[in-house]
């Protein structure tokens, strides 16, 4: 039977406006979590052209031109003001707001936001990757943010409120696994440090079962054999992908592996949603984000954190020696995970939005 989850928060005919950027398919994710609580959704794109926006960003930063989003915020803070429910919204939601900006803040919660209404914001970014810099969150009730260093340093009065495993990723949804297709899985975006790294894992465990993939959009592709022909020369098409993946492929890719390879940006602070996910399914976890530690569900035996892949690439590439990326062998992996059901279902999407509107 489809365990339920026992929801803290009562939003039964609450609305609720959101504000955020699309990424992959965690806006219906959570658009399905509020519907199910009886809330009243309504969701606005942070960024509806993302081409168009990345192209103002770049002027923005070439000709230091500070209102070249002044016409979007103008026109949203407009759509919504026209659409917005009989006597206002009871929570104003950002997530991230990269290209908002004050008045478009003071706007909307002085005239859409109840007066009895709560302002949220929530950035899934670090601080340093957005334009205010963390700034814009000091105009909402409550901050949380997912990146334990924002948080523990910042000194505006942010929370720390890490990711969510969605309910495809919940191990009491899906079957037992007795049988594993892979011993490693990595499935992730093209970054030129992370396909690096990727032929290097593959060069350094031909005796693992591994399943690494990168997906490499064809206009990234285009751009990168124009600007850095080296960059894409013989691609590795084992790791290599033109298509993406969906999310129920990276469900039961995840789900018939051993472990996660997860390889985060290097200067990513916060744990990515793969990680999540990883802990969602219960499964094992090799990882370059050093700041896996600082949290309470890090278990040596169920986790690895790797260190320093840039020096070891160097030398790999320059000695032909690789035996620094070889990955655990069957001692770690086919050790027994370690459970901490309650601590797990901490991370779940719908504690995570219990503790975003409590």
């Amino acid at each position: 039977m489809k365990p339920e989850f026992d929801y803290s928060i009562d939003l039964k005919n609450k609305n609720i406006l959101i504000i955020m950027p699309k990424f992959y398919a965690y806006q219906s994710k959570m658009k399905e979590d509020l519907v199910a609580r009886g809330a009243n959704v309504h969701f606005y794109d942070e960024e509806p052209e993302k081409t168009k926006f990345l192209i103002l960003k770049n002027m923005e930063s070439i000709f230091h031109r500070k209102n070249i989003f002044e016409k979007f915020n103008r026109k949203l803070t407009s759509k919504i003001l026209a659409e917005m429910p009989a006597g206002g919204y009871d929570y104003f939601l950002v997530i991230r707001g990269n290209v908002l900006n004050e008045r478009t803040i003071h706007d909307i919660k002085l005239r859409a936001l109840k007066s009895t209404g709560k302002s949220i914001y929530y950035s899934w970014d670090s601080f340093a990757n957005m334009r205010h810099k963390g700034q814009l969150g000091k105009l909402f009730d409550w901050r949380g943010t997912f990146d334990s260093v924002d948080a523990a340093n910042s000194d505006m009065g942010y929370e720390l409120l890490p990711l969510f495993y969605s309910d495809e990723f919940d191990a009491e949804r899906l079957e037992p696994q007795t049988d594993y297709k892979y011993d490693y899985v990595s499935v992730s975006a093209f970054f030129p440090f992370r396909y690096r790294y990727f032929k290097a894992f593959k060069k350094a465990n031909p005796d693992k079962k591994l399943c690494l993939k990168i997906f490499l959009s064809p206009s990234v592709y285009r751009g990168k054999k124009l600007k850095d022909p080296k960059l894409v020369k013989n691609l590795d098409m084992d790791i290599i992908s033109f298509e993406p993946f969906t999310p129920e492929t990276i469900r039961d890719m995840c789900k018939n592996s051993k472990a996660v390879l997860d390889l985060a940006h290097e200067k990513q602070q916060g744990l990515t949603m793969r990680t999540m996910e990883t802990l969602g399914i219960r499964r094992k976890l090799v990882t370059n984000n050093i700041y896996l530690r600082d949290y309470e569900f890090y278990n040596e035996d169920n986790d690895l954190i790797l260190t320093d892949l840039a020096a070891k690439a160097d030398a790999a590439e320059a000695s032909g020696d690789y035996s620094a990326f070889i990955l655990p062998d069957s001692s770690w992996l086919d050790k027994p995970y370690a459970v901490n059901e309650p601590l797990r279902k901490q991370y779940s999407i719908h504690a995570w939005i219990d503790n975003l509107f409590k």
